[in-house]
């Protein structure tokens, strides 16, 4: 008999098979609506999007979890800026609706290039709701030192504006007499064809593109145009305005900062150098990926800063944590007692290459890793953002403060069964926390959202952001050629050899502050 059974059941599975069963991930709570350009709410992550010119952003909680969500209860951010003040919570069809205007205050507009907004939510029993979202413009911040404007003709708002590279000048002008001559070049592209730029509110000639002198990173198109003219400002410009615009009428508009001349180079007195690298992982078997050059690249560094032409920083007063040196502890230890040891007037340098993410079971909580970090206990055994702006602000005495980071080298961090290790805003938050105009200069190897390229065919083995450091260090980066590398012009050079060097998929970010003139190396004779 139970032969029998057994026969029947074979029978019956053979001519009847089995449904394929389905896996579902859990349930979708919020997506993003973006109404300026038709595009219906989404639970995609990055989004693309023609132009910065987005007046409003939805998003929306779904349910059943909306249902018990409170009002209250719901938080979101626009580029790391709370949005409390321009938005509003109402219900829809389908749950909760977050309205978030980014007109009704200045300070919220979309930049060209990559924009986050984020939104945490928790519900009446406790549980807590997180979720990213990064959305992408067509057109681009080519300078971060540039304001970018754009003005979409009617009926435009589809379609990509007119996209304009300065090649002349690259950086903020700077007024030294009452009458001053500046020579403005560069070039513009659209998709419908250039028809006016001006610069001042005065029309310049246009000529085709391949006719104009252009940097490695600019690609000339059969629609590209450049344009070259010199202009005479006088003691009262505080901008210069290149304007560019298509057959539709859409406008993009480049203000180049017109500034008082600055002092000469800033010089220190002492110079610690605090330098992290990490290739190795304890558990690279077990989430953490190794990476090949971050090691090699902090060494690097560590010895070159030692050389007359980096200033000659003394070993004493260097640390170098590397591999299986630096454990989280060993971090911690640094952050607290060797930056302590850099006075007011002494210049300390922080580097740091090697992974940061964020924690794949939370991922608004975003981390540096150490070496010995464990992926299923991030908040125990990694160094989480807030405890790294605590550290700084605590210990740090020094006014003048260089962090460059090399963060997020590649997405190499996961979790057993962990599918979507969503959007990494590691250098965005560094940015937000660490950055003050007064005496802090901060550089991130990429963009929100960004991998950190590494390869052997950048200084025979090195991450192409540290490659660029130091060859700008070496006096590269010496654009006015008076023997001193300082921090802006670093910056600068690091930037645009990265972003050529990666075809624009990685985008150094800076901030400054009053440190542009600051020295940092010795440039050779030439």
């Amino acid at each position: 008999m139970l032969f029998l059974v057994l026969c029947s059941t074979f029978v019956f599975l053979l001519f009847y098979p089995l449904a394929p069963t389905r896996s579902e991930g859990p349930p979708v709570v919020f997506e993003l609506e973006l109404p300026d350009f038709d595009i219906r709410p989404s639970h995609e992550r990055e989004f693309t999007i023609p132009s910065a010119n987005v007046s409003q952003l939805f998003v929306h909680i779904r349910k059943p979890t909306a249902d018990i969500i409170d009002y209250d209860a719901i938080k979101t951010s626009v580029n790391g800026q709370a949005t409390a003040a321009i938005s509003e919570v109402v219900n829809g069809a389908g749950g909760k609706i977050v309205k978030i205007n980014l007109r009704i205050r200045p300070g919220y507009e979309f930049v060209n290039g990559r924009n986050t907004v984020e939104v945490w939510a928790r519900n009446r029993r406790g549980r807590q709701y997180y979720s990213s979202f990064v959305i992408k413009t067509r057109t681009e911040n080519w300078n971060q030192d540039f304001t970018y404007h754009v003005e979409p003709a009617p009926g435009a708002t589809n379609q990509v504006p007119p996209q304009v590279v300065l090649l002349e000048p690259e950086r903020p002008v700077e007024f030294s007499s009452r009458l001053m001559k500046v020579r403005i070049s560069g070039i513009a592209t659209a998709g419908t064809g250039i028809t006016r730029v001006s610069v001042d509110g005065k029309d310049v000639q246009l000529k085709p593109g391949s006719k104009i002198r252009q940097l490695t990173r600019v690609s000339v198109s059969e629609r590209s145009v450049g344009f070259e003219t010199i202009i005479t400002i006088n003691a009262n410009a505080t901008r210069i305005v290149v304007e560019a615009e298509d057959k539709s009428g859409s406008r993009t508009q480049v203000w180049i900062p017109v500034v008082a001349t600055k002092a000469g180079v800033v010089p220190v007195r002492e110079k610690y150098a605090l330098i992290i690298g990490i290739s190795r992982y304890r558990n690279n078997s077990r989430g953490v990926q190794n990476l090949r050059y971050a090691d090699v690249d902090a060494r690097t560094l560590y010895d070159f800063l030692q050389q007359p032409a980096a200033g000659g920083f003394a070993r004493e007063n260097m640390l170098l944590l590397s591999n299986e040196d630096a454990t989280l502890d060993r971090i911690r230890g640094a952050l607290t007692s060797f930056v302590a040891r850099a006075s007011e007037n002494d210049l300390l340098l922080i580097f740091f290459a090697g992974h940061g993410d964020g924690d794949p079971n939370a991922r608004q909580n975003l981390y540096l890793i150490a070496h010995d970090t464990s992926v299923d206990a991030m908040p125990q055994t990694a160094l989480a953002m807030p405890d790294l702006r605590r550290y700084v602000e605590q210990n740090v005495r020094s006014k003048r403060l260089i962090l460059l980071v090399d963060a997020c080298h590649s997405a190499g961090l996961s979790t057993a069964g962990t599918r979507d290790l969503a959007n990494n805003l590691t250098n965005r938050y560094l940015q937000d926390l660490l950055y003050q105009a007064q005496g802090r200069a901060i550089i991130t190897s990429s963009d929100v959202n960004e991998t950190s390229q590494e390869d052997s065919k950048w200084g025979n083995g090195h991450g192409v952001f540290t490659y660029y450091l130091l060859e700008g260090l070496r006096g590269n980066a010496d654009t006015n050629e008076d023997h001193f590398v300082t921090v802006g012009e670093l910056f600068r050079y690091v930037r645009r050899n990265v972003f050529s060097d990666t075809e624009r998929q990685q985008n150094p970010q800076m901030l400054v502050g009053d440190n542009e003139n600051l020295a940092l190396s010795v440039a050779p004779l030439r």
